[in-house]
């Protein structure tokens, strides 16, 4: 919590930004994001969404797996985040190990995110979702224009994309405008395991 809060403080003063400017950007009171900051208060996605786009950088930089995701953030040329779109197709061979995905984990709830790409400075983003039984994403949240496509590896998820539900199981996927309101809850007592493309990066 204090760690999360640190980071987006640094954050917010490299912009540089006031408290009254990220509350008029995120649309959160300036009382909630200053509890945030100082670790009195836990933020959900939907508003840690909100800050990560309000400050141009990935939601990632966020994550729990290093001391210091800011600059994990830049030296991968991140620092413009969700709304850096790469030019040129990339050139490299790269292997990501299971045990050293970039990760992130909902703030109080049984579900995390990692970074099946090595980073964000390419074309298109892929992620690996876990969610446990009982798991509800909030208030719907959207992102910059794109495409998503979601594929359900394991369990049952009630997906709702621009005000219409749609419940998918293990094996069906849905493609979606990046941008299009979106939230989803588990429908099954078992954990849910998906994967998340997206192109422009965006997370």
């Amino acid at each position: 919590m204090d760690d999360l809060g640190t980071k987006i403080r640094t954050e917010r003063l490299k912009k540089p930004l006031t408290l009254k400017q990220l509350s008029e950007k995120t649309k959160l009171s300036i009382s909630f994001l200053s509890e945030i900051e100082r670790g009195v208060s836990q933020p959900s996605m939907a508003s840690l969404r909100r800050i990560s786009q309000a400050l141009g950088i990935s939601l990632l930089s966020f994550r729990e797996d290093e001391g210091n995701g800011a600059e994990w953030s830049e030296r991968q040329g991140m620092d413009i985040g969700r709304y850096h779109r790469p030019t040129r197709d990339i050139t490299d061979t790269t292997v990501v190990r299971a045990g050293n995905r970039k990760k992130i984990a909902y703030p109080g709830r049984s579900g995390f995110y990692e970074l099946l790409t090595p980073d964000l400075n390419r074309k298109l983003e892929v992620l690996y979702i876990r969610m446990e039984p009982g798991f509800d994403s909030g208030p719907p949240f959207f992102d910059p224009p794109g495409e998503k496509c979601l594929v359900i590896i394991k369990g049952k998820l009630a997906f709702k994309v621009s005000g219409k539900t749609h419940t998918l199981d293990a094996g069906d996927s849905i493609s979606y405008p990046a941008d299009a309101p979106v939230s989803w809850r588990s429908e099954t007592d078992e954990p849910v395991e998906a994967i998340l493309i997206i192109t422009p990066p965006g997370f």
